[in-house]
């Protein structure tokens, strides 16, 4: 194999890696790709030098999910606009996506073991926000630790955020209420191929829908430390923000 073929099939891969659509199991040329990654070392090391140049790192290689990749914060394949599914206008708009997010991974994966063993879970916003409430309620009466630094996240989710708030006219869940808060999170999850959507069981509001959890998310909450219930949140960049904010 030339330097040029090499090239060319390290392309090939990282572009079927990104692509969370795609995987071995229904795209034959990934599924050719990915036995070579898993056998030939050349590959698998070009490959590795060429994500890691691009601020990328593989989590977990399955024939079921693929490559698994995470982007680093200054990475040019990162993520860096979130406005298709989160609407964060202030700061604690941002605290409270974070708190979701790190509730949604801790009903998912809420044990070591959960986090190391394949399978799914289903999920709702009615779930995480219910998790992360009891969480809160379990800090105020003294039985449980918050983590140094996430105060001020957790006092605007449970404090300052209604839980519920519905409109008059269409009875939708309002904007900035913390259910509809974790059914943005939830979406955006699923947008990355982190959840997929559950069909077999009805929705628990006709505004919001059931997910399921997928191994492409356990490799991502595996990644950063474990099922820690609010690892996530600890990742997030809340109490840089806080800092910021004083």
């Amino acid at each position: 194999m030339t330097d040029r073929d090499l090239a060319r099939d390290v392309g090939l891969l990282l572009r079927f890696a990104l692509d969370h659509t795609v995987t071995p199991a229904r795209h034959d040329t990934y599924n050719r790709l990915f036995d070579r990654y898993t056998t030939d070392p050349e590959l698998r090391t070009a490959f590795e030098e060429t994500a890691a140049g691009l601020g990328v790192r593989t989590l977990a290689a399955d024939r079921t999910t693929g490559l698994v990749l995470s982007a680093e914060v200054d990475s040019p394949l990162a993520v860096a606009d979130t406005t298709p599914w989160l609407r964060i206008s202030s700061a604690g708009d941002r605290m409270v996506y974070g708190v979701a997010l790190g509730g949604a991974a801790a009903w998912c994966y809420p044990t070591a073991r959960s986090v190391r063993e394949p399978g799914t879970r289903r999920v709702s916003a009615i779930d995480v926000d219910r998790l992360i409430r009891e969480h809160a309620a379990a800090v105020e009466a003294g039985e449980a630790e918050l983590p140094a630094g996430l105060g001020p996240a957790w006092e605007q989710y449970s404090v300052h955020r209604k839980q519920i708030a519905v409109t008059k006219n269409t009875g939708q869940l309002k904007r900035g209420c913390t259910v509809k808060m974790c059914e943005e999170v939830l979406g955006m999850l699923a947008a990355f191929g982190l959840l997929v959507a559950d069909r077999t069981v009805p929705p628990p509001r006709p505004d919001l829908r059931v997910w399921r959890s997928t191994d492409r998310f356990r490799a991502h909450v595996a990644a950063g430390g474990g099922p820690l219930a609010w690892q996530t949140i600890v990742n997030s960049g809340i109490s840089a923000l806080e800092e910021e904010d004083a």
